[in-house]
């Protein structure tokens, strides 16, 4: 008897240990209770994989909860949710159990024991769910407090909008309200730590012969999109742009889908046109020349007719919009930010607008995968087929040159970067364009820092190391020209914000698994 009741007690105690406890994934947001942007999103609070994982976790209404994958089979899938210990007399969560295929919303009210089925699945289910899992995501905080995060967050993107069918997104109108730039503000400071000073929005009056071939633009605007790709990428820029002389001619050359423009895709424009189009839009500007050493490797005429040739009038580069940035499974994201957010946030994308999806997402990782046409819920079934989990394919290096259905694709950054390459400006090292992101370049150390200003540039601003044109906005840019170029950089790197510090040094494996010492986002 004695020895049953501690087989007992010793198969309770092992079958406890097996249930996995996830910590609370919202303790890592500052101010939890608050109406911070973006703090609306769900957190991943478990992931089950096999038939009995078991994983406790806790939520806002609910101290614990252990979910467990009951049972799996060609026909249906269950999972039980125990919740216990509330926090409050009355309180609902929220949970959405997901796959990229599968979706069922749950409120849960009263403690207790809830289970929850999934009919009809098929083989492409079960692939995934092999690599990927079940995933189950809860709100951080009240009903109320999501719904004023969510207006801070909408805020941050609206006032500017107009509408153009031409454009999978709303097309944003030149001017920005101040609302619109403090919420961009806001979000800036939380997930970037980073806070722009504001200057008097005057044009300096700047004397474009000074200006050379291949001198670097960059460019700011506090209209939501930017300061995503700030916080993506950890940097202080939003668009970046180059500056060529064609044919005695000043132009800007630039990869942008005319948000702001006339036209859409890698184009030239006038200096003086685009000067006073950018003053329009509220863009913060400068200009980097570059250093004497790499201008003395630059062919301007071989990188002008590669553009004239080759880029100009390609599409904007929106398949490899967030490749630049994501290089490792889990060191990429803001801290808000998972793979399986993005997995969840682009899923529900590719139903309610599947051209988005293909665009900024499926294509590509068709590609990765040797597919074509595939959906993406088809496309991360194919993926664990081929062994590849959803943040794998994620991370994988997007290589110049690429074909998609729209033609070959640069996003801003890596058309300048490309236009450097094809000029000869990085000589025999193999730089990989579509891997950098806005802050990569600036980064990089081929900017004179001893570059002597025009009086005007100092009147306007004797702190910079660079003459900033215009905005409403200081450009004042991190590690600016800090990073000596070398192979293969910026293809598997981590950075995480909000800070985005770069360890020293930190080693950048290429994908050919040879390590480089180097710094990237």
């Amino acid at each position: 008897m004695k020895l049953n009741i501690v087989l007992i007690i010793s198969l309770l105690l092992f079958s406890y240990q097996e249930i996995i406890e996830n910590e609370d994934q919202c303790l890592k947001r500052p101010n939890m209770d608050s109406d911070e942007p973006f703090y609306f999103a769900p957190v991943l609070r478990a992931k089950l994989i096999n038939e009995g994982d078991q994983f406790a976790f806790p939520s806002s209404c609910f101290k614990r909860n252990i979910a467990t994958l009951k049972s799996i089979s060609e026909k249906s899938i269950t999972i039980t949710l125990e919740n216990s210990e509330s926090r409050y007399l009355v309180c609902t969560d929220l949970m959405v159990f997901h796959t990229s295929n599968l979706n069922e919303v749950k409120l849960i009210t009263f403690k207790g024991t809830h289970e929850i089925t999934f009919d009809n699945i098929n083989q492409d289910d079960l692939d995934e769910i092999s690599k990927n899992g079940i995933k189950i995501f809860s709100l951080c905080t009240t009903l109320s407090n999501e719904i004023k995060s969510l207006i801070t967050t909408v805020k941050a993107f609206l006032g500017g909008l107009g509408t153009d069918p031409n454009h999978i997104l709303p097309i944003m109108r030149p001017s920005i309200p101040e609302e619109m730039i403090e919420a961009n503000l806001r979000l800036l400071k939380l997930y970037n730590n980073y806070v722009p000073k504001r200057r008097e929005n005057t044009i300096v009056n700047f004397d474009k012969n000074i200006i050379k071939t291949g001198d670097f633009v960059a460019i700011s605007r506090m209209d939501g999109l930017d300061p995503l790709i700030m916080v993506g990428a950890g940097g202080h820029l939003g668009h970046t742009a180059v500056c060529s002389w064609i044919d005695g001619e000043l132009y800007v050359l630039e990869s942008q889908d005319g948000w702001y423009w006339p036209t859409a895709g890698i184009q030239r424009t006038k200096w003086e046109q685009w000067i006073e189009w950018a003053y329009n839009a509220d863009f913060n500007v400068a200009i980097l020349p570059l250093k004497e050493e790499y201008r003395k490797k630059f062919d301007e005429k071989k990188a002008n007719e590669w553009f004239e040739n080759v880029a100009e009038g390609l599409p904007y580069g929106y398949h490899n919009f967030i490749f630049s940035w994501i290089d490792t499974v889990e060191k990429n994201f803001p801290f808000i930010v998972t793979h399986e957010i993005v997995e969840f946030l682009f899923s529900i994308i590719s139903y309610v607008a599947p051209n988005v999806s293909d665009k900024i997402l499926t294509e590509a990782i068709n590609i990765r995968l040797g597919t074509q046409g595939l959906t993406l819920q088809q496309a991360i079934a194919e993926g664990a087929r081929q062994g590849k989990r959803f943040e794998e394919i994620l991370a994988e290096p997007e290589i110049e040159g690429r074909v998609y259905s729209d033609g070959i694709n640069y996003v801003c950054s890596a058309f300048v970067v490309a236009f450097w390459k094809h000029g000869g400006l990085f000589g025999d090292l193999e730089i990989n364009p579509n891997e950098f992101s806005p802050r990569d370049i600036y980064t990089l150390a081929i900017f004179d820092k001893e570059f002597k200003r025009p009086q005007e540039c100092i009147d306007d601003n004797p702190d910079l190391p660079y003459c900033q044109l215009m905005g409403k906005f200081i450009i004042d840019l991190d590690n600016y020209s800090s990073i000596t170029p070398y192979s293969n950089m910026n293809e598997r790197c981590p950075s995480i914000g909000p800070d985005f510090i770069r360890e020293t040094p930190i080693i950048c494996s290429n994908s050919t698994g040879h390590a480089r010492f180097g710094s990237s986002g």
